[in-house]
C-alpha cells in the first residue's frame, strides 16, 4: 500500500460536512447505520484533531464524490448514513468495543506510520492508508464503498440471446414492485436499446432520460434523481427519451445506480445480452437473472461466465415453448445456472407489449401470477410458490 505513487486529488467539488446530522443511530449499535435515503447522502466519518489530515482526506473524498463527516473526537453515535469510519492517529488506539460496526481505515502521514501499523496489528481487519502515498488507493476505496452503499436491491436482467423477452420481464418486474407500494426504478441499460417507452405507449414524457444524464457533470444526489425521472403508475423509469441511443459511459451508469440504490427499494436493470455484461456492473448487482429461450442453450453452451462467484446470486428464467420431451430443469442444467422459473408463451402479454400497453398488463390477475416469482426475487424474497415457478411446464 505504501508503495503506491503519490497522488494529489483535485480541489474539492463536493461539500464536506463538519457535524453529523441530527438524526443519528447508535455507534456500536446493531450493525446497520441509519437509513440515508430520502435525500440524505451516504458517506464516511473521519475522526481526527489534525486539521492538515482532515483537509487532505477531504480532498480525496471530494475527488471521488464521497461525503465526509469530520469529528475531532469519537462521537457516541454513528452519523446517519455513514458506512465507513476513518480514524486518525489520535483515534487509532480506540478500544475495539467502542468502534463502529462498519469498515475501519486508519489514516495518517509518514510520521504516523509505525503507530498506525501497530494499532492495525492489534485489530485484524482494519486497513491502513499512509498519505499522501496511499491517496489514490483511499479514493478508490471510498468510491467502491459509495457504489454499494444504500439499502436498495439491484437486480440485473440479461438475455442469453435476442427475442427472449428480457426487456418485457424487466419492465413488468419493476411495475409490479410499484403496484405493491415499493419504491421501484426500471433502468434501460441495454446498449442496443431503442428505449422502452414504445412498450408503454408514451411518445412524450416529463422527466429526463439517458441523453440528459450523459451530458451532465458532477455527482448525482439521490434525492435529485428521484425528482427528475419520469414514472409509470408509481414506478420510475430511466431510458432513452428519443433518438438513437449512444454508448453509455460506465462511470455514468455506476453513478446512477449508486444514487438509485440509496433512493429506491428495488432497482431492476435491463442490461441487454449476457455476452456483453460489464464486470463492474455485475459487481454492483445484488442478483442477476438470465433469460433464455426454451430452445437454447444446448449442451456444452453454459451461460454462466467465469468468475461470477461474486456477491450476487445468478438464476435462469426459461421462456417460450419447450420442445417435445424437454423440460426447463434440463435447459437450466445445460446452462450451468439454477432454475428460477419457466414462463410459457403468453400471447396476450406479447400483444400488449407490441401495442404499447405493457403498463396495463398487470391488471390481469393471470399475468401477475405468472411473474410473481420474479417480483419476489427482485425484492429479495425468494418465496414464490412452487407451482408459480413451473407455470404450465
Amino acid at each position: 500500500m505504501d508503495d503506491v505513487p503519490a497522488y494529489l486529488p483535485p480541489p474539492p467539488t463536493a461539500e464536506v460536512v463538519g457535524r453529523p446530522p441530527a438524526d443519528t443511530a447508535p455507534w456500536p449499535g446493531s450493525g446497520m447505520p441509519a437509513d440515508a435515503r430520502d435525500g440524505e447522502p451516504v458517506g464516511c466519518l473521519l475522526v481526527t484533531r489534525d486539521d492538515g489530515l482532515a483537509d487532505h482526506v477531504a480532498l480525496v473524498a471530494a475527488a471521488c464524490g464521497a461525503v465526509l463527516v469530520v469529528e475531532r473526537y469519537l462521537p457516541d453515535r454513528l452519523p446517519a448514513g455513514c458506512t465507513l469510519a476513518l480514524l486518525g492517529p489520535d483515534a487509532a488506539d480506540t478500544d475495539p468495543a467502542q468502534r463502529p460496526v462498519v469498515p475501519v481505515v486508519l489514516v495518517g502521514f509518514a510520521p504516523d506510520r509505525d503507530g498506525l501499523w501497530r494499532a492495525a496489528a492489534r485489530n485484524p481487519g482494519v486497513r491502513v492508508a499512509i498519505l499522501p502515498e496511499a491517496s489514490a488507493w483511499l479514493g478508490e476505496f471510498l468510491g467502491e464503498q459509495g457504489l454499494h452503499a444504500g439499502r436498495g436491491r439491484v437486480t440485473l436482467v440479461a438475455g442469453a440471446s435476442g427475442g427472449t423477452g428480457t426487456t418485457t420481464l424487466a419492465v413488468l418486474a419493476g411495475l409490479a414492485g410499484g403496484r405493491r407500494g415499493v419504491r421501484s426504478l426500471v433502468v434501460d441499460a441495454d446498449p442496443h436499446s431503442n428505449g422502452i417507452w414504445p412498450l408503454l405507449g408514451r411518445q412524450r414524457t416529463i422527466g429526463v432520460g439517458w441523453e440528459d444524464l450523459t451530458r451532465s457533470h458532477g455527482r448525482i444526489a439521490p434525492g435529485h434523481l428521484a425528482g427528475i425521472l419520469p414514472d409509470v403508475a408509481g414506478t420510475a423509469v430511466l431510458t432513452w427519451t428519443g433518438g438513437a441511443p449512444v454508448p453509455l459511459p460506465k462511470a455514468t451508469v455506476n453513478e446512477v445506480l449508486a444514487a438509485a440504490r440509496r433512493t429506491y427499494d428495488s432497482v431492476v436493470v435491463d442490461v441487454g445480452r449476457i455476452a456483453g455484461l460489464d464486470e463492474t456492473l455485475a459487481g454492483l448487482a445484488d442478483s442477476v437473472v438470465v433469460v433464455a429461450s426454451a430452445a437454447t442453450p444446448g449442451p456444452g453452451q453454459p451461460l454462466a461466465p467465469g468468475g461470477r462467484e461474486g456477491r450476487a446470486p445468478w438464476r435462469l428464467v426459461v421462456t417460450g415453448r419447450l420442445p417435445a420431451g424437454a423440460d426447463a430443469a434440463r435447459v437450466a442444467s445445460a446452462s450451468g445456472l439454477e432454475l428460477l422459473a419457466y414462463v410459457p408463451p403468453m400471447p396476450a402479454l406479447a400483444a400488449a407489449a407490441a401495442e404499447g400497453r405493457l403498463g396495463t398488463a398487470l391488471v390481469r390477475p393471470r399475468t401477475r401470477r405468472r411473474i410473481e416469482w420474479l417480483v419476489a426475487w427482485t425484492l429479495g424474497s425468494d418465496t414464490a410458490a412452487p407451482d408459480a415457478r413451473q407455470v404450465a411446464a
